[in-house]
């Protein structure tokens, strides 16, 4: 992966670049110029993945708070110390179950809206899959290698969204939005 430091300029690296990394870069300089790129770069991604996944966790988290709360004030009700200890443990092991939940999901979003969204015009150069079965269904996660209009290389991660969402092919250009190392979205832009 060849990557271009900040203080060099688009000149520089089109220098340094192989004649068909300099081919690439002019090639995807020309989206720049499409009468769908203003309108492209505008765009917004709906919820991400991750995002969601942590929304669900906090759910989750919150329920269990919510059963040990419950079973915690269920124990202070009851007359018998053992009925007490056992409720009480109970809901406490829960709430503090709960709050580890939550507070994981709330680090695991914060660090991930923590990487700025990228929108880089981008050519598909290859891509791959992998599936994960599990016991009522699978999970599948696609790999694009994608040429940036930087004269960069590198392999993005994009969770796989059923039948609904239309795959990219090798050749596709268009413009990537990135947020780490995962292509959040993608707008084709034929140049």
């Amino acid at each position: 992966m060849s990557t271009a430091s900040p203080e060099t300029s688009p000149a520089q690296t089109a220098a340094a670049a192989s004649p068909k990394q300099t081919a690439l870069m002019k090639r995807l300089a020309r989206m720049r110029e499409h009468k769908d790129f203003e309108a492209a770069m505008a765009h917004v991604p709906p919820s991400e993945e991750t995002l969601e996944t942590c929304a669900r966790e906090r759910r989750r988290a919150a329920v269990l708070l919510v059963l040990g709360a419950a079973s915690v004030g269920n124990a202070l009700r009851l007359s018998g110390w053992l009925g007490q200890a056992f409720f009480g443990a109970v809901g406490v092991a829960l709430a503090a179950w709960g709050a580890k939940r939550l507070l994981a999901a709330a680090a695991r979003s914060s660090a991930y809206l923590g990487q700025p969204l990228r929108k880089v015009p981008a050519l598909v150069a290859d891509r791959r899959s992998e599936t994960d079965l599990a016991w009522m269904g699978g999970r599948t996660t696609y790999h694009f290698q994608l040429e940036l209009d930087d004269g960069t290389s590198a392999e993005f991660k994009y969770p796989g969204r059923g039948t609904q969402d239309e795959l990219l092919v090798k050749g596709n250009t268009g413009l990537a939005y990135l947020r780490g190392d995962t292509l959040i979205a993608w707008k084709h832009i034929k140049v």
